[in-house]
């Protein structure tokens, strides 16, 4: 607790009171809040299901289920079909073991049992599964559990009657109970352990929170400000396919997902709102579809669609509107699609990066999807910090009288910024982020200078895709003049014979192999059946001059760095023999650290490192002094003098750290005592160079993560630094820009004898040195770390130069 300057008072969540510690084999620890939220649904629960409001016969007791806008029972005939539709998706995927956990009434058990070996159902009410206990069903047993008590000697002795491992684990409209995206990783995590080989672990009706917003926008038509403190206020966990990707990624065994739509015919907010998600667990190789646009089925594309299910073949259809969802009004509905697909193999699907379209596959193999396939940043809401706030407040209050002394008025409860959040504030989060790097933007773009300091407006920015396409241009018509050297059109050579014409030190051939990739896939060098390469047209007679210099000005490059691209490029040849060298252009004059400052304040970098700042002076303000920070591959302290610009006079203890002593001793200069300096390398063990395991609230890696040899691995030595609710915060490309790709990446070729980077990481066999959008979240993810934040936002020209900046938190 901390008293404010105005008598108020400040009580701070400790982050391990939110957290879940998974355990494999064994139950997970739970911090005192997440154990707290859990009881609370449980008591909820317990009187709902004793009260027998909403029993209308054995297989359709609906105690608790009711409409959000009226608050009315949701219509008996809707939720059979509802109970039947789900029971369909589990016996599509023939089980014949099932755990249940959280079987509620047991709506789903009376459907699935006839047509299984075996049945096990869990859930906390103690009054259903009494109920459910001493039906004497064959076959079934239920037990009073927890989801996350899989591990457990009440659920293990339960599943022993099975005789096997369960083939299927179902958790159907549960997760909405659990209190945090950390709590329903650990669940899948077991579950996924508990399974059979080749069995599905079944996330049914998962409220989507990408379209918490629609749902509230819909309950609160008059005012946008209730229906965002409507979706703020709500009690339950919704999460999005990226999210379940995250959680799924770093599974000890190989796991595909597949994502079903509703399609039930009333269209209320379980039809709306909700999906279905199939983990498959070391699944069969399934043969690859063949992909269909839905606009291009013609005139009648439902029959089309039809036509398409029953020719036998693996197919997907892709970019349909969910009429429910779009006021497109030729749009089907999930409902109509099944129709369609009525006697055929074919399944309708959610879009996984749009929630109002759908697609369909068949048969339902197709449907299946790796986990890398829908990384990215999600946008979970979660209830836990809502929770944790209330109650806090009421123990803070309770101890206040205890000890006799006065409640203020004034009582804040805040808990650490990243995990926990409601997906309100997550979004104001990434909004004022945002905010602040382009307050950084106003001190140097000219026409912002003009006026009184305020955020750069995208309309001010126009300016950076055309820029970033000029760097790319120049350097491919550099490349292709070299190349056209010693592989003319009508002359084609092999990689090999290009490379020894070019007289490339060995150091370098992955490069060249890498330009030739880059011109070939750009359509400006033509192979050959036999793998031999020419140029397919010479390169145009342009200023390059002058449109590098435009283009560096533009976005905020400094007129050395237009120099040294220029100088580069044209001693290509000298640069490839290793006759002179990448550093002797960059640092003409030997002074290191000013010559790397000169990248630094671009416009890209100027917006990175405000909103990097920004992020980390919230993570300080909600967290307990002092706030413990690690910066790997600190280099010439650009990132931390922005930081700590973020942190003002917050109290710290903050490491700096790099793979060279030389950028250890220059901080050491320039940042002086209020930093700590050591030596760490990300390409091995951090806890052992000495690094605190567990006892980090944030790690900084700013542009570091592209010169692993494994980024996944080197992410996994950086989750063991993280304290409960800590955060990882990394900038980096997430596109590879051709003018890089042909004069700074000679400073990445390695030494003799060293390993390629990325050779073990998704970048490897690629020759590429920078990671996807797709391939860093998914990185993150499999090293434990749920991606939370990302900047900038796709349709700003920020975009353009493809650095982003992601915030991970600790799984």
């Amino acid at each position: 607790m901390d008293r404010t300057g105005t008598g108020g008072l400040v009580v701070t969540a400790d982050p391990a009171a939110l957290a879940v510690r998974h355990e494999p084999g064994r139950p997970p620890v739970l911090g005192e809040l997440v154990a707290e939220h859990l009881e609370h649904w449980g008591e909820v629960y317990d009187w709902t299901y004793s009260s027998g409001q909403g029993a209308h016969r054995p297989d359709l007791d609906l105690s608790g289920w009711r409409a959000t806008d009226t608050g009315r029972p949701l219509p008996a005939d809707h939720m059979a079909e509802w109970a039947d539709r789900t029971a369909e998706l589990v016996l599509r995927h023939q089980p014949s073991r099932v755990l249940e956990l959280g079987c509620g009434t047991g709506m789903l058990l009376h459907r699935l049992h006839p047509h299984l070996k075996g049945y096990v159902g869990t859930d906390i009410a103690e009054h259903v599964v009494a109920r459910l206990a001493g039906l004497g069903l064959p076959g079934v047993k239920v037990v009073r559990a927890a989801a996350h008590e899989i591990n457990g000697t009440t659920v293990r002795s339960a599943l022993g009657h099975l005789g096997e491992r369960p083939d299927c684990v179902l958790l159907n409209s549960v997760t909405q109970c659990f209190p945090s995206v950390e709590y329903l990783a650990a669940v899948l995590r077991d579950a996924i352990d508990l399974v059979a080989p080749g069995g599905t672990v079944i996330v049914g009706d998962v409220r989507h929170s990408g379209l918490l917003d629609e749902h509230c926008r819909l309950l609160e038509p008059e005012s946008r400000d209730r229906a965002a403190q409507r979706a703020a206020a709500d009690t339950e966990l919704l999460f999005d396919p990226a999210t379940l990707a995250a959680v799924v990624a770093n599974a000890s065994r190989r796991v595909t997902v597949s994502l079903f739509a509703k399609t039930l015919t009333a269209g209320t907010e379980l039809t709306r709102y909700r999906f279905d998600a199939v983990l498959h667990v070391e699944p069969p190789a399934s043969p690859p579809a063949a992909i269909h646009l839905w606009d291009g089925l013609g005139s009648d594309p439902l029959a089309a669609l039809a036509a398409l299910a029953r020719q036998g073949q693996p197919v997907r259809v892709v970019g349909i509107p969910n009429g429910l969802l779009t006021p497109e009004t030729s749009a089907p509905t999930g409902a109509s699609l099944r129709a369609a697909l009525e006697e055929t193999e074919g399944v309708v699907l959610l879009d996984p990066d749009d929630p109002v379209r759908l697609q369909v596959a068949v048969p339902v193999a197709a449907a299946a999807t790796p986990p890398d396939a829908l990384a990215g940043v999600g946008r979970p809401h979660e209830p836990l910090g809502a929770f944790a706030r209330a109650r806090l407040g009421e123990v803070a209050r309770r101890e206040l009288r205890r000890a006799e002394l006065p409640v203020p008025e004034e009582l804040t409860v805040q808990i650490p910024s990243g995990p926990g959040h409601d997906a309100v504030s997550v979004a104001r989060e990434a909004e004022d982020a945002d905010r602040a790097g382009r307050f950084a933007l106003a001190r140097m773009i000219p026409a912002a200078k003009e006026r009184t300091p305020q955020p750069v407006p995208d309309s001010a920015l126009a300016h950076l895709p055309h820029a970033i396409r000029r760097f790319d241009e120049i350097a491919l018509r550099a490349l292709t003049r070299l190349i056209s050297g010693v592989a003319p059109s009508g002359k084609p050579r092999t990689a090999e014979q290009i490379i020894q014409a070019l007289g490339v030190a060995s150091r370098h051939e992955w490069i060249v192999r890498r330009w030739l990739d880059v011109l070939s896939t750009e359509g400006l060098v033509r192979r050959d059946p036999g793998g031999r390469l020419e140029i397919a047209a010479e390169a145009p007679a342009e200023d390059d001059a002058t449109g590098l210099e435009r283009a560096c000005a533009a976005l905020g490059y400094p007129e050395q760095m237009a120099i040294f691209f220029r100088t580069a490029l044209a001693r290509l040849p000298e640069l490839l023999s290793d006759e002179i060298m990448a550093q002797a252009l960059l640092f003409p004059d030997g002074d290191l650290l000013t010559s790397l400052s000169k990248d630094q304040n671009n416009v890209s970098n100027t917006y990175l490192n405000a909103a990097m700042g920004h992020v980390v002076a919230r993570a300080a303000a909600t967290r307990a002094k002092p706030l413990r920070v690690v910066e790997l591959g600190a280099g010439a302290g650009g990132s931390t003098a922005a930081a700590l610009d973020g942190l003002g006079d917050a109290e710290l203890d903050y490491l700096f750290t790099d793979v060279s002593r030389f950028f250890t001793m220059a901080a050491e200069d320039r940042f002086g005592e209020r930093l700590r300096y050591a030596l760490l390398d990300i390409n091995a063990d951090l806890v052992a160079q000495g690094a605190l395991r567990g006892g980090v609230d944030v790690v900084i890696a700013a542009n570091v993560l592209h010169c692993a040899r494994h980024a996944g691995q080197s992410l996994r030595w950086i989750r063991e630094l993280l304290a409960p609710g800590g955060l990882v915060v990394v900038t980096e490309a997430i596109r590879e820009h051709y003018l890089v790709l042909a004069t700074m990446q000679f400073l990445l070729s390695p030494r003799e004898g060293e390993p390629d980077l990325g050779v073990g990481d998704r970048r490897g066999g690629t020759g590429r040195v920078f990671f996807t959008g797709r391939e860093l979240p998914a990185e993150l993810a499999e090293a434990g770390l749920l991606p939370i934040l990302e900047l900038p936002g796709a349709d700003s020209p920020l975009a353009a130069p493809a650095q982003h900046l992601f915030v991970a938190a600790r799984l």
